[in-house]
């Protein structure tokens, strides 16, 4: 006998769905400049993508070039992954996601300038030096930015990427807000207004990582 569908549990995927569908809708009317910086950021990705392909040696930079590993594997997977997470109200993640596009980009970028006689990406990286600090500040200087590079990793190591600093954030949400963030509870969860502060600090931290991913591809062209 065929089992009576009404008696079945409702599928988790229907929950995801609908959650992430009235996240949406809250994003669009509450924070639609934060929505709009994450759209931005995956264009960014598919434009420097399309750039990369276009490129009469880009067969042989694939393999050769760390940037090319870079723009294929990190910027556009991630860009669109910082979207979804957005959506799925998981916020330290979309911070986490853009704190390793940063490195990557740096990494990348340097290991192409300093090793451009070694025959693969992966040589050129393993011969990268292993200070993170320094690596942000050698790319600031390059590029003329000074060290924005080091001051937003260390913004996002610092706030979301270590312990402390999410516990931390965790924390002065409870005090000030008198609830604890949807994030900290599941994913995915539904927004509140109160989460409207962190979503707008994502906005201005992927704001300044487009730029100084604009300000890099520039200087890489």
């Amino acid at each position: 006998m065929a089992e009576d569908a009404s008696n079945l549990p409702t599928p988790l995927s229907a929950y995801i769905a609908e959650t992430i569908s009235a996240n949406e809708n809250f994003l669009l009317k509450n924070a639609r400049d934060a929505i709009g910086e994450v759209v931005g950021l995956a264009n960014d990705a598919i434009d420097v993508v399309g750039w990369a392909v276009k490129r009469p040696t880009s067969q042989k930079d694939y393999f050769e070039r760390s940037m090319a590993f870079f723009v294929h594997h990190t910027l556009l997977p991630f860009s669109y992954a910082i979207y979804l997470e957005l959506l799925a109200a998981n916020l330290p993640v979309c911070f986490i996601e853009l704190r390793l596009l940063l490195e990557t980009l740096v990494k990348c970028y340097l290991a192409d300038l300093k090793y451009p006689a070694l025959p693969s990406a992966q040589e050129k990286l393993a011969s990268l030096d292993r200070n993170i600090s320094k690596l942000m500040d050698e790319i600031g200087e390059e590029i003329g930015v000074g060290d924005k590079f080091r001051i937003m990793w260390n913004s996002l190591s610092e706030n979301w990427a270590h312990t402390k600093g999410l516990a931390n954030n965790v924390v002065t949400h409870v005090i000030e807000k008198e609830n604890i963030p949807p994030w900290a509870l599941g994913v995915p969860m539904h927004y509140v207004q109160d989460d409207l502060e962190t979503i707008n600090e994502l906005r201005q931290q992927i704001s300044i990582f487009r730029n100084l991913l604009e300000l890099s591809i520039k200087a890489y062209k």
